[in-house]
């Protein structure tokens, strides 16, 4: 259940679990304990919190009473599961607990949907993961996928999963959930879906977590099965390594990654830190992005396997939004971009600009950063170009095909090496934009190769986060493929690096690369 508010990063690898795999005896692994027997309902109890918080003295205790009563009216015991009839109040643990590692599995039911509150507060979210985007509920995105911290504030570290790891209905799918003081970790189905995000205090956003709460199980709608419920205590030097261990990994490639969308199977990307969601945008709406005649998924016409297509310059523009993916901020913005394109330049683009990635805010007079194919050259130039404020670049109010090549905060690459035979790498970076305290710097990379910097600029911009959209595709006519973002500055080798990736950035969160 998604609880609606009226007010309101460590290595990602596949992760064996061989606990779950061998739990079906009730039989818990090494230094786990069972929290549920297979036989009754002994150390549970009801209670859905939401229906109690209000209420006070005796009110409240005939509330509880009331639920407690109820419990096992829709709670069961089937074949060594724990079934609920999608009603009733939460199946509540009578114990309390602190930091835990804790191993369950679930099979749910269509438009059904469900979760599981650690401490007494909502709580790893499981969805029917087949729902579409619903753009008139904007905050509420079952078709990323279950396992985020569903009620963490929209935008919010964990909010969303950074993977999709469901599994079709009809089969087991299995949690593992380790939660240290505030800090949350899930893996759904042994693919890291939460990495160490603050759980938010549902109950009271400004306070952290109680030191130790029950789990709950939620029902909300629609049949849902749970076995294997273990749970291992984590003591206090353990969880001090754990998390002093998730802090040393943040120089990482690996960590610094916020975005991969792969284009393998669909617009939407494979893995974020925010919204994996690919959208267009209707008016001031944004939808959620599906293929196209002219914008589609190619088979075996990607740099890695399959990938994205722009067969003829057209207005439709898939986007990513900025929160947990580009990190723009007003005070020190620091990202990297990469993609894959192939084309020739001078024979497949149509007259015009072409601009095949672009940054854009709520006002292109804020501000605006592009890749872009120049208008009437030949051979066409390439380039990349950071506008900041408009008085800054254009004092003169003058355009930007009228203002001298050396005149504008750009890099030009005269004859740059795309071709319809040849893949070809690009990679931009933004460095201490908004920052009035250090210079900032824009770098463009070419297959690994630094091209030139947009420097002795001032790149302030003035847009609202809110507005910030990562856009695909302006005017493009070609194949892209593997487009990543990195919440912060790469370096020339780390460039490289991904440049040389075999099997493109799904390396890096597939096999551990570092």
């Amino acid at each position: 259940m998604h609880i609606h508010v009226s007010t309101v990063i460590p290595v990602v690898i596949t992760i064996m679990t061989p606990a779950i795999l061998q739990a079906d005896n009730l039989s818990p692994p090494e230094g786990f304990r069972a929290i549920f027997n297979g036989k009754n309902l002994d150390g549970w109890h009801g209670l859905n919190p939401h229906r109690s918080a209000k209420l006070t003295g005796d009110k409240k205790e005939g509330n509880l009473k009331q639920q407690r009563e109820e419990f096992p009216e829709h709670w069961t015991v089937q074949n060594g599961e724990f079934v609920n009839d999608g009603h009733g109040p939460y199946a509540t643990t009578d114990e309390q607990f602190g930091d835990i590692e804790f191993l369950i599995e679930y099979k749910t039911v269509a438009k059904a949907d469900s979760g599981i509150y650690l401490r007494g507060t909502p709580q790893v979210q499981i969805w029917d993961s087949g729902q579409v985007f619903d753009p008139q509920r904007p905050a509420r995105k079952p078709h990323l996928g279950s396992g985020g911290l569903f009620n963490n504030t929209p935008g919010a570290a964990g909010r969303d999963p950074l993977v999709k790891a469901d599994r079709p209905f009809g089969f087991w799918n299995q949690f593992r959930i380790r939660q240290i003081g505030g800090r949350t970790w899930v893996w759904l189905n042994e693919k890291l879906v939460v990495d160490g995000a603050v759980m938010e205090n549902f109950w009271s956003r400004t306070e952290p977590l109680p030191e130790k709460g029950p789990i709950m199980l939620q029902t909300h709608g629609g049949e849902i099965r749970w076995k294997n419920l273990f749970v291992r205590d984590i003591k206090q030097d353990e969880a001090q390594q754990i998390l002093k261990s998730a802090d040393a990994e943040s120089g990482r490639l690996l960590n610094a990654l916020s975005l991969h969308a792969s284009f393998d199977e669909e617009l939407d990307a494979d893995f974020a830190r925010g919204d994996r969601t690919s959208y267009i945008r209707q008016g001031k709406t944004l939808l959620h992005a599906a293929a196209t005649d002219n914008v589609h998924v190619s088979k075996d016409a990607g740099r890695f396997g399959r990938g994205l297509h722009f067969t003829k310059k057209n207005s439709f523009r898939p986007a990513f939004r900025n929160s947990g993916v580009l990190g723009y901020n007003g005070d020190s913005w620091n990202t990297t971009v990469s993609v894959w394109l192939r084309l020739n330049p001078d024979k497949d683009l149509e007259p015009g600009y072409c601009d095949p990635v672009q940054i854009v805010g709520d006002d292109g007079k804020k501000g605006f950063i592009f890749l872009e194919w120049s208008k009437d050259e030949r051979p066409r130039f390439f380039r990349y170009a950071v506008r900041p404020l408009f008085d800054i670049w254009n004092p003169d109010k003058v355009s930007w095909a009228d203002i001298p090549f050396d005149k504008r905060p750009m890099v030009q690459v005269e004859r740059a090496p795309f071709s319809r035979e040849q893949w070809t790498h690009v990679v931009f970076t933004l460095e201490n934009v908004n920052d009035d305290r250090r210079p900032s710097v824009g770098c463009l990379y070419l297959n690994g190769k630094l091209q030139g910097a947009i420097k002795d600029w001032d790149l302030t911009l003035g847009w609202d986060p809110s507005q910030v959209l990562l856009v695909l595709g302006a005017s493009y006519v070609g194949h892209m493929d593997d487009l990543s973002v990195f919440n912060r500055v790469l370096s020339k080798s780390e460039v490289q690096q991904l440049y040389g990736l075999k099997n493109g950035v799904s390396d890096l969160y597939s096999s551990g690369i570092e």
